[in-house]
C-alpha cells in the first residue's frame, strides 16, 4: 500500500497538509500540481503545500500559506504516516 508522509495544519482558522515528496517532483510544475492534487484528494485537505524531502524547497496551491510553512521548522510539524 502506498504511503506518503504529511502534516496536517491548523493554524488561524486556517486547515493546510504539507507533505514530504521527492525532490525531482519540485522541479517540474506539472508533476508538483499533480501531485498537490493527488494529495488533497487523498487527505482531505484542499491547501496543500509540498517540502523536498532533503532540500525543503517548497511549492504549494496558495503563496500566503507557502510563505507561512517557509517560517516554520519541519521539526515542528506533526508528521504523519498516511496510507493512500
Amino acid at each position: 500500500m502506498p504511503q506518503m508522509t504529511a502534516a496536517l495544519v491548523r493554524e488561524q482558522g486556517v486547515t493546510f497538509a504539507v507533505v514530504i515528496v521527492k525532490n525531482h517532483v519540485l522541479n517540474s510544475p506539472a508533476s508538483a500540481d499533480q501531485m498537490i492534487r493527488a494529495a488533497s484528494m487523498a487527505l482531505g485537505c484542499p491547501l496543500v503545500v509540498l517540502m523536498g524531502e532533503t532540500n525543503q524547497r517548497l511549492r504549494g496551491n496558495r503563496r500566503d500559506v507557502v510563505n507561512f510553512v517557509s517560517k516554520i521548522h519541519p521539526s515542528r510539524l506533526p508528521w504523519k504516516k498516511w496510507n493512500i
